[in-house]
């Protein structure tokens, strides 16, 4: 092939690529603007704007005793079960006493046997005395029969304390609850061995815990600014994954006087807890409630959902939607003042008139899927 018929196979080609290139210019120019999804639409509103501290918290009985063992033994019963309503005194578990009640009996013994030696060394004293009265039995010999007395006494104090002791012991075989209550949980059965104090099972949990469950608190941790607004007695609200659509009121009972460093993270907080107006069963210590508390209303004011607002370089912008009604509406960026801002809206001080519409830009899932 010649030179000359490939030079214009090659203009032929760049000229239909322009040709093509300019159709869809046209067609972009013609068609106008991306329409506007009437869903990110919102028209910025006049009313009262809410001011809200939003934390989350846990469900836990305001008066709630994990029971665990003074003394050890193997479990005789657990007379009690999950779920079960308790009185304060009730018995709940019971260890096998065999040898509490041999400690008693041996106590026992050794507080007679002191108490034999101390009337044993009271009829000698009595006799040491008449002797040296009638020159017959040397001084020395009553100096010796008041010790042997007094040492007697101190056998019987501690022969009494030794025996109180063991009572005791052989008591603490018998576990009763210490309130009227529910019990939330057991960790024992019977046939297994118990050790004394916070090791009172083989996982080191307690063997029964009581809660009264009529009175309900959720704890949450507020940072030094917003621990300020709230104080005692103040109305909170509370919302529960695990009973969506339901709302329950609360109020403040509880504000640490002094920050606390909460486990795992790295700043000081204020736990401050709300105890529960009004409690249902279907509320169960352990569930997760998000906790609001209203700490201001500000009347009358015209706000926008924060996902309107856009900061850049120091300033504040929305998006304004205009146009004609009926007709094809168009956008322009307008700089706004704000002022007060909740977890969900912001108030528009000036830039923006009441009845405006405003296009809201919805976080985007671009960052999320990028780390798919």
């Amino acid at each position: 092939m010649s030179g000359r018929p490939r030079r214009v196979w090659r203009w032929l080609l760049g000229f239909t690529v322009a040709v093509a290139t300019s159709a869809v210019l046209l067609r972009q120019n013609f068609a106008g603007p991306a329409p506007i999804d009437p869903a990110l639409v919102v028209t910025a509103r006049r009313g009262n704007l809410t001011l809200e501290i939003l934390e989350t918290g846990k469900i836990e009985a305001r008066e709630q005793i994990e029971l665990k063992s003074k003394v050890a033994g193997q479990v005789a019963q657990v007379l009690v079960d999950e779920g079960d309503q308790v009185k304060k005194g009730q018995l709940l578990l019971v260890l096998d006493a065999t040898d509490h009640q041999r400690e008693v009996t041996r106590a026992e013994a050794e507080l007679a046997q002191a108490r034999a030696g101390v009337a044993f060394a009271k009829t000698s004293l009595d006799r040491v005395t008449a002797g040296v009265a009638g020159n017959v039995i040397p001084a020395s010999e009553l100096d010796m029969s008041k010790h042997t007395l007094v040492a007697k006494d101190i056998s019987v104090r501690l022969a009494q304390v030794a025996l109180v002791a063991a009572r005791d012991r052989l008591a603490y075989t018998k576990i009763a609850s210490p309130i009227d209550g529910t019990v939330i949980q057991r960790n024992i059965e019977p046939g297994e061995v118990v050790t004394p104090g916070v090791e009172s099972t083989f996982d080191g949990k307690a063997l029964l815990t009581v809660a009264n469950l009529a009175t309900l608190v959720v704890t949450v941790e507020l940072n030094q600014i917003d621990v300020v607004k709230v104080r005692l007695g103040q109305p909170a609200t509370l919302t529960l994954d695990a009973l969506p659509g339901r709302t329950y009121e609360a109020k403040i009972t509880k504000i640490a006087p002094a920050s606390v460093r909460a486990q795992g993270r790295e700043v000081d907080v204020f736990p401050v807890e709300a105890e529960l107006v009004s409690v249902d069963g279907s509320i169960k210590p352990g569930m997760t409630a998000d906790v609001r508390v209203r700490i201001e209303e500000n009347p009358s004011v015209i706000s926008l959902p924060i996902e309107a607002i856009v900061e850049e370089n120091g300033k504040t912008f929305v998006t304004r939607v205009v146009g004609p009604p009926g007709g094809k509406p168009s956008t322009e960026k307008v700089e706004v003042a704000t002022g007060a801002r909740s977890d969900h809206a912001v108030e528009v001080v000036s830039g923006l008139e009441e009845g405006s519409r405003v296009l809201i830009d919805p976080a985007s899932a671009a960052p999320n899927e990028a780390q798919m």
